[in-house]
């Protein structure tokens, strides 16, 4: 009765260390470590396969930062700092008096 309890443990070891695999590959795509160990030691083919063609954040974080560059031929609002056309005599976006 008791016998199996060493191999269920053991199982549950492997299966424990399986996890970081998966979780160690979306860590350095900018994602959940803990989250994906868990879901690495639950599903670990499915956390596997799904950590290997998730999109990797880290390499969208560059973008983010130039979202406060004003495009070539624009403005910024003086009150709601958005991009607008040069010239406009309100804002469409917080409707306040430019001129």
């Amino acid at each position: 009765m008791y016998g199996n309890s060493g191999a269920m443990i053991i199982g549950l070891i492997f299966a424990a260390l399986l996890g970081l695999i998966p979780a160690n590959i979306a860590k350095k795509k900018g994602y959940s470590f803990g989250l994906w160990w868990l879901l690495g030691f639950l599903f670990f083919i499915i956390a596997l396969i799904v950590a290997l063609v998730m999109k990797d954040k880290t390499k969208e974080a560059p973008a983010a930062l130039n979202a406060n560059v004003t495009p070539p031929g624009m403005v910024k609002c003086p009150h709601c700092n958005e991009n607008i056309k040069p010239g406009m005599a309100t804002c469409p976006y917080c409707a306040e008096k430019l001129k």
